[in-house]
C-alpha cells in the first residue's frame, strides 16, 4: 500500500474544503435571498472569522501532505499495509471533515444571525429631553460655517445621537421653532428616526417667521408633561438668542418651578462678532444680505439673554462648541423609568448553531477509524507458515 493510498489527498480535500466551501456557499446565497438587508446580525463585524474554517480545513491538508512525505520516505512498501492494517483513511477525512464544519457553525453562531418576529414589552429608564431648535431667518447666518442652522444639526447629531455617553434609553424630541412651533418628533428612543428628522429641517420649518423663545419653552414643556413626576425633564434650546416675542425668562422659570424641567440654553453663533453677521437672503445660491426697510439685517449672537433663561431655568449655559460638556452633565443625571415599550424583535437563532456544532463534535467521537472488515493486523510470514 502506498502512502498516496494511506493518505489519499482527494478524500481529504473533499471532506476538508469542498464540503465547508460548499455549506459556507450555500449559507450566502440562502442570506443574499432572504434580502441581507433584512436579517439583523449580532456581530456582523465578525464575519472574516468565516476564513478560520477554510484555514483549518488548509491545516489538516498540510499536515496529510507532510505524513505523506515522511512515510514515503522512511517506510518500504512492505512496511505501508502493516500500518494501515484496520484504518480506514476515509473515514480518517470524515472526522477532520466534521471538525472543520463544526468550526464554521461555531463561527456563524458568534455572529450571531436573526430571523423569525417577536414581541417584547421593555420598560424604558431613562432621561427625556426636548431639543428645541432655532430654525429662524437669522440662522442662516454664516458667522459659523456653513451656517448656523447646518453647523447646528451636525454638532447636535455628533453630542447628542452618536455618542455612546448619550444611552440610547433616553428619549429624544425634536421641536423645531421661529415665530411659533412645529413638533418634529415626539418623545422617542428612537434616535435613529430623531436624527433623519433634524437632518431634514429646514429654515422655513415652523408656520411663522420671527423667533419666540418663551413659546418654545412652552411647547417643550407640553411635550414633557406626560413624562413620570420623578423623570429627569431636560429642554435644550439652541438658538442664536435673538427674541421677537417677549418673555421667555418668565417661561424658563415657570416650568422649572412647575414641572421641574431644567432649560438648558446652547449659544448658536460667532460669539466675537461684536456687530453682528450680514444676513444672506432665504435662496442659498443668492448670498446678498437681507434687506428690511432698505437696511441691511444683520444677527448676533446674544450669550447674555441665553445665560439668563438657563439661570431662570435651573439649566446652564454653553456654546454650541461645548455641547460636550452639557451632554455629559445631561448622562450622568440619575435615570428614572419612563415608560413599558412593545417592540417587535428579531429571534436570535445562534443556538441552532451551536447545536449542530455539537451533534458533529459528539459524532467525530463515536466514529471509529478501523475498518469495519477489519480482521486484525496482518501476521508476520514466518507465523503465517506456522499456521
Amino acid at each position: 500500500m502506498k502512502p498516496a493510498v494511506l493518505y489519499p489527498m482527494g478524500t481529504w480535500s473533499t471532506w476538508v474544503l469542498v464540503l465547508p466551501l460548499a455549506f459556507l456557499a450555500v449559507g450566502v446565497a440562502l442570506v443574499g435571498l432572504a434580502d441581507i438587508g433584512s436579517l439583523p446580525f449580532d456581530n456582523p463585524e465578525l464575519w472574516w472569522l468565516l476564513g478560520v474554517a477554510p484555514m483549518a480545513g488548509l491545516l489538516f491538508l498540510y499536515g496529510r501532505a507532510r505524513r505523506r512525505r515522511a512515510l514515503h520516505r522512511f517506510t518500504s512498501v512492505a512496511l505501508a499495509p502493516i500500518l494501515a492494517a484496520g484504518i480506514s483513511p476515509a473515514r480518517q477525512a470524515m472526522r477532520a471533515g466534521l471538525v472543520v464544519l463544526a468550526i464554521l457553525l461555531s463561527i456563524v453562531a458568534l455572529i450571531g444571525p436573526r430571523w423569525g418576529m417577536y414581541l417584547e414589552k421593555q420598560r424604558v429608564h431613562g432621561i427625556d429631553v426636548v431639543v428645541a431648535l432655532d430654525v429662524s431667518r437669522s440662522m442662516l447666518a454664516d458667522d459659523v460655517k456653513p451656517n448656523r442652522l447646518e453647523y447646528a444639526k451636525r454638532i447636535i447629531r455628533q453630542q447628542l445621537v452618536e455618542r455612546a455617553v448619550f444611552q440610547r434609553s433616553n428619549r429624544l424630541a425634536l421641536l423645531a421653532f421661529a415665530g411659533s412651533t412645529s413638533l418634529k418628533a415626539p418623545l422617542t428612543t428612537d434616535h435613529l428616526n430623531f436624527q433623519t428628522r433634524l437632518e431634514s429641517l429646514q429654515v422655513g420649518a415652523a408656520p411663522r417667521g420671527g423667533t419666540a423663545i418663551g413659546q418654545a419653552i412652552d411647547a417643550a414643556a407640553d411635550l414633557l408633561s406626560p413624562s413620570p413626576e420623578e423623570a429627569v425633564k431636560i429642554i435644550m434650546i439652541f438658538t442664536d438668542g435673538e427674541d421677537h416675542e417677549g418673555g421667555p425668562v418668565e417661561a424658563a422659570k415657570q416650568v422649572a418651578e412647575e414641572q421641574g424641567i431644567k432649560v438648558f440654553t446652547i449659544g448658536v453663533g460667532d460669539p466675537s462678532r461684536t456687530v453682528g453677521v450680514q444676513l444672506p437672503t432665504t435662496t442659498s445660491a443668492d448670498r446678498r444680505p437681507m434687506l428690511h426697510q432698505g437696511q441691511i439685517v444683520f444677527s448676533k449672537l446674544n450669550v447674555a439673554a441665553l445665560q439668563e433663561i438657563a439661570q431662570a431655568g435651573g439649566g446652564r449655559y454653553a456654546a454650541l462648541e461645548d455641547l460636550r460638556l452639557l451632554v455629559d452633565a445631561v448622562a450622568g443625571m440619575k435615570s428614572a423609568e419612563l415608560t413599558t415599550e412593545e417592540r417587535r424583535r428579531h429571534k436570535p437563532q445562534y443556538q441552532w448553531f451551536v447545536a449542530a456544532a455539537l451533534v458533529l463534535i459528539g459524532l467525530e467521537t463515536l466514529i471509529s477509524e478501523r475498518r469495519r472488515s477489519a480482521e486484525g493486523p496482518p501476521q508476520r510470514a514466518w507465523r503465517q507458515e506456522m499456521a
